[in-house]
């Protein structure tokens, strides 16, 4: 009989990761299951709570740590509510439960909250935790800035931010991450989970809801056989297909463990940005080659959302307001498009069709971006988001604006929005407005003509047609300000 379980077992499709200091193996029935349900129904662990169920408010933070290419183990904090449970396979999973060991021995950021009188209620009060603890981990002595940065994915509605603040310039000056015990440990955590990496493969069979390809020879394959996959990668938007509306999506293919697709190639004309880049490691990234962009990037969600949602994801649902699409266009950006049978490289701006239709089929997938590197190729670039909150919203409208002088030739010049039409759009009307205009002055009336003809856009509960059109119209103005050095624009 026991012989005969084993057997069973062994051709079960299985999710192997560490809860803590746990070894989980799971077999997989339902591949949409929430990390946080399965936290706080089938272990028990109610520390995570559920707020919002689409990652706004920060409630079910939880830190998930893989190996990294240095061979240690990164970890990063994200929204377990929106976290399908086998997007975590050969992780870390780090929960509020694991952080002490009881009320007589609480972790320091858990102190440093009680020192301040960093809660009321308490509901919120896990997920901050877990935010400030994965600050901690990345950053030493992290300062004001980086520590709202750190919880700006998190809501708290009673306690007010001035005491959870406090608590963590508080933690800044006393904590030493060398003492932390997933510091010291790291090397331990890193060899457990290439084990896993390196061995899971073998008890793991076909499972006609769910895969996990771990390169890009084995997502050809899947891709191939399996008809009509979806592609999950950070999931920031399909859990809320899920949460929200309640899609049951079958199958479903998990790609986030791919290698091959995370990596940043500089060369001397351009940098390639595999599809897999999180937008926390692309705003690293710009920090160095568009520091412009800093700003917007950072109103991506919080550190949550920009930890595991990824630039490929963003450009492949072909969302008119996804934040990383007018940037792309703009910059003139290439795309790789790859499936079992065929290769082909084509612009980002030919990838949008028209709303909900890209020119990418199911056997495909996204393999690298390609942009100019700006350290070579001198041009200006700059974009800008608005949306009814500063941070942790959807745009309402982003513009992004390209602008590279050449001397006794026509400039060369891309302006893209999104939020205007069914796809994000160029504004070819606006270009040559502006290729005809820039040495003089632009009127009001052909600046609004311009994009009055390139955009008819709908009133919807974000903005109404007319607003659209006028923010339109002053992003192009303070883009023309920064361009011309023009001192003293206020923020839109």
């Amino acid at each position: 009989m026991l012989k005969k379980n084993s057997t069973k077992l062994k051709k079960e499709k299985f999710v192997r990761f560490y809860l803590n200091d746990n070894l989980i193996e799971k077999s997989i029935s339902d591949p949409q299951q929430t990390l946080l349900d399965f936290l706080r129904i089938d272990q028990n662990l109610k520390g995570t709570k559920e707020g919002c169920a689409e990652g706004d408010c920060g409630a079910c933070t939880v830190l998930i740590g893989k190996v990294n290419k240095y061979h240690k183990v990164s970890y990063r904090t994200a929204n377990s509510c929106i976290v399908f449970l086998p997007s975590i396979d050969c992780s870390h999973l780090i929960t509020v439960d694991g952080l002490s060991k009881g009320l007589e021995e609480l972790h320091p950021v858990q102190e440093a909250m009680v020192r301040n009188s960093g809660a009321q209620c308490g509901f919120c009060t896990p997920g901050f935790v877990m935010s400030m603890y994965g600050l901690f981990l990345k950053t030493k002595k992290p300062n004001r800035a980086q520590i709202l940065n750190s919880i700006q994915g998190n809501l708290c509605r009673c306690t007010g931010y001035g005491p959870i603040i406090s608590a963590a310039e508080d933690l800044s000056k006393s904590f030493s991450c060398s003492n932390d015990f997933l510091i010291k440990n790291n090397k331990k955590w890193a060899q457990k989970l290439t084990y896993l990496i390196e061995n899971g493969s073998k008890e793991k069979e076909n499972n006609p809801n769910y895969s996990i390809p771990k390169n890009t020879r084995e997502l050809k394959e899947v891709l191939y056989h399996k008809e009509n996959s979806t592609i999950v990668a950070g999931s920031t938007d399909v859990g809320l297909w899920v949460n929200k509306q309640f899609k049951k999506i079958k199958p479903i293919v998990f790609i986030n463990q791919i290698d091959e697709l995370k990596y940043i190639k500089i060369y001397n004309n351009k940098i390639l940005l595999g599809s897999l880049v999180t937008y926390s490691d692309f705003q690293d990234f710009v920090t160095e080659y568009f520091p412009n962009l800093n700003e917007y990037i950072n109103r991506i969600g919080g550190d949550q959302i920009r930890n595991m949602g990824t630039i490929g994801g963003n450009i492949a649902n072909g969302s008119p307001i996804g934040d990383i699409s007018p940037l792309f266009l703009a910059l003139g950006a290439k795309m790789k498009i790859i499936g079992k049978e065929t290769t082909r490289k084509i612009n980002v701006e030919n990838f949008f069709i028209e709303y909900g239709l890209q020119a990418i089929n199911a056997k495909e997938y996204i393999h690298d971006f390609e942009i100019p590197n700006p350290k070579t190729k001198q041009f200006d670039f700059i974009a800008y988001k608005v949306s009814k909150r500063r941070y942790e919203d959807i745009s309402t409208i982003t513009g992004a604006f390209f602008f590279e002088k050449k001397l006794n030739k026509k400039s060369n010049v891309r302006f893209a929005y999104g939020g205007m039409a069914g796809i994000p759009k160029r504004s070819k009307s606006l270009e040559n407005l502006f290729n005809q205009k820039f040495e003089s002055n632009f009127d009001e009336k052909s600046i609004e003509m311009a994009i009055k003809n390139d955009f008819q856009p709908l009133t919807d509960c974000r903005a109404t047609s007319l607003y659209r059109h006028r923010v339109a119209e002053n992003l192009f103005k303070k883009f023309l300000c920064f361009v011309k050095n023009i001192p003293n624009i206020k923020e839109v």
